[in-house]
This record gives C-alpha cells, structure tokens and sequence, in this order.
C-alpha cells in the first residue's frame, strides 16, 4: 500500500480503522512456505508488540510435513516469536474483515535472530547501502491453473495458445478478480500474460525495494491460489509440473540506484545499450557466485528438470544482452537496462535467494569483477562441442551439486547466515534423501517385467 504503518502503534491504529476482525501473522519458512496464526481483536495488542509464539522446531519442518532427519531444531529448543512488520501490513479482501503482516523471527527476548530469512535480507540490504548503493527489486512468476488432483492426473483449464488474446480472454474473470484483489493489498500488477504452456500465465509485479519486493510476491502468489480454488481451479507454480510440459520460473530483476533511491545507477551513461562499471561489476558477482546462488534459487530435485540444456530455461552461465537462453540477461536499452537473473524458480525461499544475490553483487563491486563478453546466440542450437569450444559452463546439474556448491561459497553463504544456511541445507538434503530413496513409477513401468 502506498502508506503503510510504519511502527507497532501506526499498526493498531490501522487494525481499529479498518475494521478487522481477524489478524494474520505469517512467517516464511526455509522452504519459503507461509505459516501463519489468526489473532482475534483481543489480542492485538499482544501479537503487534510482543510477536506471535511458534516453535523453532516448526522450522525444521520439510516439504513431506515431516521433520528433516539431522534436525537439530527439536521439541527440546524452545520457541521463537513472529513479530509483525507494520509495513507489510495489507488487507485481504477475499476474507471479510481480516488483514496480515508479514514477520521477523525474533528470540524470546525481543533481539534479532540470525536464522530468520527476512532479517538476512535486510542485513544484505544495509551491506550494499554501506557501499554507497540501493537496489530496486521485481520477481516475476509464472504459474498453471489446473483442474483435477487427488487420484486424478491434473489437466489444464485451456488449451490456448503463447501470449494469445484468447488466453486472456477465456480466464478473464479470474484474470481481473487477481489483479483488482492485488490492487486492493496495495500491489501494482505491470502486466499479466498468456505463458508458453497450455493453461499456464506469467505476471510481473511492480519494482521495489527487496524486503517490499518478497512481501507483494508473497501476496501475489497467495492470492493466486486462493482465488484458484474458488473458482475451482488449482494453481502451481511448481517448477516442471510434467515432463512435456513448459517449466514455470522465477525472474528476478534488479537495477542498483544511489542511496537516495533517485538515480539509477546500473546502466552506461556513454551509450544505449552498455552497463556502467558498478553495474558490470554487480553483474560479474552474480556470475562467479552463480553455482552457489542455483543452490538458493533451484533448491528442490524439480528445479533441474526445467533447468535442462536447450531449453528457455538456462543451464549455463553466460549471460548477453536480450538474450533469454543465458542465466543473466540485459532486457531492452536506454532505461529499461537492468539484470534479469533467469535461472531461479518458486520453490525457493525469496528473502534467501535476494540475500544471496546481493551479497554477490556486492562482492562483485568490491573486487571489481569484470563480467566475461556477453555472448551472442542461442546455445540451444549449439552442439556439446561447439559449446565446450566457446568456454561455456554448466550450472549445476543437480540438486546435490548445487547445495555443495552453496555450502562451500563463502560470500553467498555468509549472505545467508550461519544459522539460516544450517537449517535450510538440513531441510533441502532430507528432501533430497526422500526422493532418492523413492521408488518411482517410471522405474516400475521400465524395470519390473524385465530384471
């Protein structure tokens, strides 16, 4: 919203104003998953000033609802408190008289804790600004509407085709109802299209400052959802739902502004089209941390099924001016320069993957990393060899790969945090060991009748 509250007090003013009922506190766990409670008016005050009681074992909870083997966040280590961040204050106008904030995971005392995502963010945030730099973020979702589920294969609500009107125009109430509700929560949709897959739409959200920038994706994707299922539709953003289908990814775009926040500061002033050194250098962080950045933006064994050479999902490192096979791209020219770092997906957890990015960046402009040459083509028409003759590397192939890859970056990691890193790579290597210890149908389909 254009003038959220800003301190505990401005918050309970807002509540009282607008008549809520019914109070959302949600945090956001290493999965990236919302957690929440509903505080009724009575308790308020308590929740807006003191924070809400969860347990810190909830933390080491993995995508089976299962606790992650190796947790070491168990029943015995207490409690943390979800504390509401008055700015992140929006109504929900699908429920009647509720609203939510959005969280810091603080310790029983009140202090900041260092395994919250949110708080590792800001951290990154205030460490760029100490080099004399802010960022503008904007994430950039896409997502399928589904019928079907449960004992049912899952079945696209249209088949229209890429960016067609129609794709549009079949979908228009739920198109609108999204865009009028984010509206109202104080979320300005840049566009919505038509994606690449049947039944499956893209969205771009307005660019902000990054904890803003996490808080009206949130709000998008769970508006999305809910607004799906009442219309009796499913909606994923599951990064390769099926195997012939077109992945769903995460664009993330930024642009370095001084800061005041009033002069972009990422493109060349000399032409149209180049980066300014600061940005090349932000750029050529982001590349030689890039394996370790793949580890928070791809962090499910899902992701590497999108990320498949050949593919409009990168699996390489290079990066290239309007170039939408490389893993960081140069959209437009004049103003519209900025970097689109393509590879990341909505299985990560956000505040995380921003956190790392930043932190990157930063390195990059300390060090003056120079970036390689932009490269030029598309690398799915590349044969292995050619590509190997050009120097192009792979990102991590797997998920393994790139957690390793992860733990071992000192810059990505020390962006993350000691604690968060712990516990998000606890959480990631149970799923991981899940998967790999599952016997999967196709292995029946191709092994049972002839071993």
């Amino acid at each position: 919203m254009d003038n959220p509250p800003t301190d505990a007090d401005a918050l309970l003013a807002r509540l009282d104003d607008d008549g809520i009922e019914h109070f959302w506190v949600i945090y956001h766990d290493y999965g990236g998953r919302a957690a929440a409670k509903t505080l009724p008016r009575e308790s308020f005050r308590g929740a807006v000033r003191d924070g809400v009681v969860f347990a810190l074992a909830n933390l080491n909870m993995a995508a089976d609802d299962h606790q992650a083997v190796g947790a070491t966040l168990l029943a015995d280590t207490g409690d943390f408190l979800a504390v509401p961040n008055p700015q992140s204050y929006a109504v929900l106008p699908r429920y009647p008289n509720t609203a939510r904030c959005h969280a810091w995971m603080r310790s029983t005392d009140g202090a900041a804790w260092d395994g919250c995502p949110r708080t590792r963010l800001a951290a990154a945030v205030e460490e760029l600004r100490g080099l004399g730099y802010t960022v503008q973020a904007a994430l950039e979702p896409e997502f399928y509407l589904l019928h079907g589920g449960h004992d049912a294969e899952y079945e696209p609500v249209n088949q229209t085709r890429m960016f067609s009107q129609t794709g549009l125009a079949v979908e228009h109430a739920f198109v609108q109802r999204v865009v009028n509700e984010l509206r109202s929560m104080g979320v300005t949709v840049a566009q919505l299209g038509k994606e690449y897959g049947r039944g499956q739409y893209e969205m771009s959200i307005r660019h902000a400052d990054p904890i803003r920038a996490v808080d009206d994706y949130y709000s998008l994707k769970e508006a999305v959802r809910d607004l799906a299922r009442e219309q009796g539709y499913v909606a994923t953003f599951m990064p390769k739902p099926y195997a012939d289908w077109p992945g769903c990814s995460l664009h993330v775009h930024l642009s370095l502004w001084d800061t005041e926040g009033e002069n972009d500061v990422t493109a060349s002033d000399q032409d149209e089209t180049s980066l300014s050194d600061l940005g090349g250098w932000f750029l050529g962080g982001i590349l030689r941390h890039v394996d370790a950045l793949t580890g928070l933006g791809a962090p499910t064994v899902n992701s590497y099924k999108r990320l498949q050479p050949g593919s409009w999902a990168p699996a390489n490192t290079y990066w290239g001016y309007g170039n939408r096979s490389g893993v960081v791209r140069i959209p437009g020219t004049g103003r519209r320069r900025h970097l689109e770092f393509r590879s990341p997906d909505n299985s990560c957890q956000p505040f995380l993957l921003l956190a790392g990015l930043l932190g990157a960046g930063a390195d990059g402009i300390r060090q003056r990393v120079d970036p390689p040459p932009p490269f030029q083509g598309d690398i799915g028409h590349l044969t292995p060899e050619e590509i190997t003759r050009y120097g192009i590397a792979y990102l991590p192939r797997t998920l393994s790969e790139a957690l390793a890859a992860l733990e071992g970056d000192e810059v990505v990691a020390g962006a993350v945090g000691q604690t968060a890193l712990r516990h998000f790579l606890t959480v990631k290597r149970h799923e991981l060991a899940a998967y790999e210890t599952h016997v999967h149908p196709w292995e029946r389909a191709t092994y049972l009748e002839i071993i």
